[in-house]
């Protein structure tokens, strides 16, 4: 997998979350993907119903390497920096490592696992 490509995948997740768009999230997720976010365990399906009020004004992803790869599938890891916009959601703002596994089934990748993990 080319790293640009890679990252445009990337970007494709998180601004389906950004834009609180389940829908499309789903189309990138797969709905029995294991999503650990913030110690909280949950599927892909689970994940897209909580972004339906994800609070998310911007993102930027530093440090995008792969770090496992074969024919149908491979990782990432990257330094994810998130701001809200609501004063409320200002827990969810931070930094963060993220790691993510896609994999290449039915013609399309789709993300089977992903993790965060706050460096600040």
């Amino acid at each position: 997998m080319d790293l640009t490509e890679a990252l445009k995948l990337e970007n494709s997740m998180w601004n389906a979350a950004r834009n609180r768009d389940s829908e499309e999230f789903l189309k990138i997720v797969s709905p029995t993907a294991v999503m650990v976010c913030g110690g909280f365990r949950c599927s892909g399906k689970e994940y897209a119903d909580i972004i339906r009020s994800f609070d998310c004004k911007s993102y930027t992803i530093d440090n995008f390497e792969t770090v496992h790869e074969d024919e149908r599938s491979f990782q990432v890891h990257y330094v994810l920096k998130m701001e809200v916009e609501n004063e409320q959601n200002k827990d969810l703002e931070g930094t963060f490592h993220i790691t993510t596994t896609w994999h290449f089934s039915d013609g399309a990748w789709r993300v089977v696992f992903n993790m965060d993990q706050r460096i600040a």
